[in-house]
């Protein structure tokens, strides 16, 4: 199957240059001549091409250092060397270099044509693949297991809107399935075939996360031995899913609207100017347009994101998927066995603060501790047995104290005003406390915060 390709053509000899080039052209590819080793390595590096045409012989360099080059800052690009200077020695060295193809000059035109079509084709599949290679391990779910009307509407929105590019925002509370659905919307949609890149932006320091979402080149920072693409980058053609949207720091809330805005970005520490087409699917446990409103999310990046809105209704308000859901996670799992009827009724009275997400690991721990021939309400987590349907708040001298933060010990009040300090940023909020953000979180719960 032909294609369009952008092909650089490094070559000295002028009039053999805009022939190759007007060839080209002519075969629908675009063509840029490079007549020095300098020009060459200018233009690998301002902008992205799917095939290079090396000379062996340039003025000031060789195809095989623009080889080698390419090979260590960009080696999806395949390329072919052309030359008059045919030898078996300069043959083997570029194939062992990793040249994709090697010519004689004059080339037969014809068979140019074939081998730049082959060699795009290369390029492109080497980048889907390693697109790809950022989805192994990652166990997508295949299918929703739901009876809930509620649920079912909101598929059915996504439905609609699946083949279309604009942005999708999932809001709901922790656990409920978020992500589950950003990866059935990408499924039904045109780039199902290509990359589903997810990023947690609670989980990652705000110090970090510009260059976790757009890379960064080599000697960007201390400790950047070498360039990374970002997560911007590898989601092009596919979809980038950004859990706790509203977590984002204010400086990459911008960076992001700028690439929803026009394609474009620029790696940490890089001057050349990339592209990425991706669909942008958000999720938060927040209202976002409330964050907008308080000024703790920027509003002009909410009305971007806020392109189609769905709202996923918690466990406690669908309790007819809970016997679907049980035999689900019950799949799999050693000791699996039959629920009893009473075990069912006391997961149906329980509140699910944690819902789907809570739910699946008390299913899990009762197939694996329960010893009779079916799971008892005592096989339950002891939560789930005493009736405790919601993390309630710490009863004034009664369960467990408050971790000591540095500036003394925690309350309610001091964990909210660190929270709305840091706008809700549980990790910067940990930082000021003094205490890990996994201890934060857990104590959000507790305290009803979350």
């Amino acid at each position: 199957m032909s294609g369009s390709y952008r092909v650089l053509v490094a070559e000295d000899e002028p009039t053999y240059a805009l022939t190759v080039a007007r060839f080209l052209r002519e075969r629908g590819h675009e063509a840029t001549v490079c007549p020095t080793g300098k020009a060459a390595f200018k233009a690998l590096a301002e902008s992205e091409w799917d095939v290079a045409l090396l000379d062996l012989k340039l003025p000031d360099a060789t195809g095989l250092d623009l080889l080698a080059r390419i090979r260590k800052d960009n080696p999806e690009l395949q390329t072919i060397i052309v030359t008059g200077f045919a030898n078996v020695e300069s043959a083997i060295e570029a194939m062992r270099l990793g040249a994709f193809d090697y010519m004689t000059k004059p080339p037969n035109f014809d068979e140019l044509g074939v081998r730049v079509e082959r060699a795009g084709q290369k390029t492109l599949l080497e980048r889907e693949n390693a697109r790809l290679r950022f989805q192994v391990g990652r166990n997508l779910i295949s299918g929703l297991v739901t009876r809930s009307e509620a649920i079912l509407k909101v598929v059915a929105t996504l439905e609609k809107v699946a083949a279309a590019r604009t942005p999708v925002l999932i809001e709901g509370e922790s656990g409920v399935g978020k992500e589950l659905l950003a990866q059935h919307l990408h499924r039904l949609s045109p780039r199902g075939a290509h990359a589903f890149v997810d990023l947690n932006c609670a989980a990652v320091p705000a110090a970090l996360l510009e260059s976790e979402l757009f890379g960064y080149e080599r000697g960007a920072f201390t400790g950047a031995v070498s360039e990374k693409p970002g997560l911007v980058e590898v989601a092009d053609g596919g979809t980038l899913f950004l859990d706790e949207v509203g977590e984002m720091a204010p400086e990459v809330q911008s960076k992001l609207l700028r690439v929803l805005d026009t394609g474009t970005f620029y790696r940490v520490g890089a001057t050349r100017k990339r592209r990425a087409d991706f669909r942008l699917v958000a999720a938060t446990n927040r209202d976002l347009r409330s964050e907008a409103a308080a000024g703790r999310f920027r509003e002009d990046l909410f009305y971007r994101v806020n392109g189609i809105r769905v709202v996923v209704p918690p466990l406690r308000d669908r309790k007819e998927d809970i016997p679907l859901l049980v035999e689900h996670f019950s799949h799999g799992v050693p000791g699996a066995r039959p629920f009893s009827a009473e075990a069912l009724q006391a997961l149906a009275a329980h509140a699910w603060p944690g819902n789907v997400r809570e739910l699946h690991f008390a299913v899990e721990r009762a197939c694996l501790l329960a010893e009779g021939d079916t799971i008892d309400v005592a096989d339950l987590p002891p939560e789930i047995v005493e009736g405790k349907g919601s993390p309630a708040r710490e009863p004034v001298g009664g369960g467990p104290s408050l971790p000591v933060a540095k500036n003394g010990p925690l309350s309610e009040t001091v964990v909210r005003e660190a929270l709305e300090r840091a706008h809700w940023r549980r990790g910067e909020a940990a930082q000021e406390l003094g205490i890990s953000p996994r201890t934060l979180y857990r104590w959000m719960r507790r305290l009803g915060l979350q």
